[in-house]
């Protein structure tokens, strides 16, 4: 059974009979949304396509914590406004956008995610929570939490090692309040009125103020009251999280508790989460400006195989987006999966897998595998009609429909892989064939002879040639792997002057002779 499947199956089985059920995600719009943020919003999409799919209502909602203070200057925001600390302490939604292209920073930052929604196909209801806070949406859960501040306090000490200080939770009020003078949220709430209508608050920056709470709407609640008082208000039945807030003492286990015994809220269904990372990046933060968001992904990985990595593995499970050769692999993978979908030969998970990920179904088009577009397109500088005439020769059909493909690949090698990018020659490398030993001279002069005298050549022919040439009979498996790697080597010094190169039998059957021979010819 598919995880998705599973967790749906929980969520009805909590609530039977409601009439819609409600998946709930979240994220803070500090800097720009990395892809592993996504996992946050896709784990509940699977959830609600895997109710629906069980015949029930379900929505996607996703919130915009963009009424979260600015903690850090992210390290790709500040280059562009140097003043950018000046706004440390206020609002995501307050701060204006240093790019100038939006009405605030929080929203260039969620126009751009909602953009790859948009083409990862996510239907999504949103919910921008510094309107909701600012339009007074949660003025009663505000005064409800002023009112039962100690009960929230006395919950909150039972996850800390300290001892309960009478003092201490007299003068505890679980809010954030942003000055009326500066905009910044370094204020400490001194005092507030019994039925918690009416509370004042001292600045850093020297303010002192009274406000009533039904009015100035520049008070929110602090992240563990502000998330099981959104749980009541939107009714939400299941909500994913970082594995670390499921932790003993984690954000969603303390939210669970104040949820229960203080707000009478039954909190969602929760399911951790492992983290994502790139090759070479290490861990992604939006705060840093550490990140990869969706955008970049989707121009070397196509919508269809982002959310079948997401598909695939279960929450806990962790995976790396590698823009490295494993990406070759990663299509390989999915393309075969996908036939086996279309011809109805999957297995019932990844029946549910490729349910969930596709775009168009089992209608979706096949595609030129990415491995083999990656070995020719270089040579011809990604040209589509080159590449199609080349594909031709070797019996592969390359229509429209794989251009797409071929440009992620050309993004791929040009921007990630640009030592990929192999060019002929254009004069023999005779220093280079000076220092090969005979057996690789006599190798060479046979491989020349076979590509001028031979009138068609196929890729599965030249494959046969090249390893009948290399390999001895009288040598192990491993023996004739290393000198494979060893032949290749001078083949491709050859004719490229690099130790690597593209699909060697693929490219000497699809590529014009005439182009390279000479310069195998010594």
């Amino acid at each position: 059974m598919h995880w998705a499947h599973k967790l749906a199956e929980e969520v009805i089985k909590r609530n039977p009979n409601k009439e819609e059920y409600v998946c709930a995600a979240g994220i803070s719009p500090s800097g720009s949304v990395h892809i592993g943020n996504f996992r946050d919003i896709a784990t509940s999409y699977y959830v609600v396509k895997a109710l629906r799919k069980m015949g029930k209502k379900a929505r996607l909602l996703f919130s915009w914590d963009e009424f979260d203070r600015l903690r850090k200057v992210p390290s790709n925001v500040a280059p562009i406004c140097l003043d950018f600390d000046k706004y440390l302490g206020m609002p995501y939604a307050l701060i204006p956008d240093p790019y100038k292209t939006h009405g605030s920073y929080a929203e260039h930052n969620e126009k751009e995610f909602e953009e790859s929604l948009e083409e990862l196909g996510i239907d999504v209801d949103f919910r921008y929570q510094a309107k909701k806070y600012m339009n007074g949406d949660y003025v009663d859960g505000i005064i409800n939490a002023i009112k039962k501040r100690k009960e929230i306090y006395d919950v909150l000490m039972e996850y800390k090692t300290q001892d309960s200080d009478e003092g201490e939770r007299e003068n505890y009020y679980p809010l954030n309040v942003y000055c009326q003078d500066c905009g910044k949220d370094t204020t400490k709430v001194i005092s507030g009125s019994d039925d918690g209508e009416e509370i004042t608050y001292t600045c850093k920056c020297g303010a002192t103020h009274t406000v009533k709470v039904r009015e100035y709407h520049m008070i929110k609640l602090v992240w563990k009251v502000d998330w099981p008082m959104r749980w009541g208000y939107e009714g939400v039945d299941f909500e994913p999280g970082g594995i670390d807030h499921a932790a003993a003492s984690g954000s969603f286990v303390v939210a669970s508790d104040i949820a229960r015994k203080v707000l009478g809220v039954e909190p969602p269904l929760f399911q951790g989460y492992g983290w994502l990372s790139i090759a070479g990046l290490g861990d992604m933060h939006s705060s840093t400006g550490n990140n990869i968001t969706p955008a970049t992904v989707m121009k070397v990985y196509e919508p269809d195989m982002i959310r079948w990595l997401f598909a695939k593995y279960e929450p806990k499970a962790g995976f790396s987006f590698n823009f490295d050769d494993t990406i070759i692999r990663h299509y390989s993978e999915f393309d075969k999966g996908l036939e086996a979908y279309k011809n109805g030969e999957a297995d019932e998970y990844n029946e549910w897998v490729y349910d969930l990920a596709m775009l168009d179904g089992n209608k979706t088009r096949s595609k030129v595998p990415f491995g083999v577009l990656s070995s020719v397109a270089t040579i011809v500088d990604f040209n589509p009609v080159a590449v199609k005439e080349i594909l031709a020769k070797v019996g592969v059909e390359f229509s429209d429909n794989d251009k797409v493909r071929l440009e992620r690949v050309k993004n791929w090698i040009t921007v990630h892989q640009p030592g990929k990018l192999y060019k002929l020659l254009k004069a023999k490398n005779q220093e280079f064939y000076d220092t090969i030993s005979d057996e690789e001279k006599v190798a060479v002069k046979k491989l020349y002879e076979y590509v001028t005298t031979s009138e068609v050549i196929g890729e599965k022919d030249v494959q046969q040639y090249l390893y009948s040439l290399i390999n001895d009979v009288n040598l192990t498996k491993k023996e004739n792997m290393q000198r494979q790697q060893r032949f290749f080597k001078v083949f491709y010094n050859l004719l490229f002057g690099t130790d690597m190169g593209p699909r060697l039998y693929l490219f000497l059957a699809a590529i014009d002779k005439k182009e390279y021979a000479e310069l195998l010819n010594f």
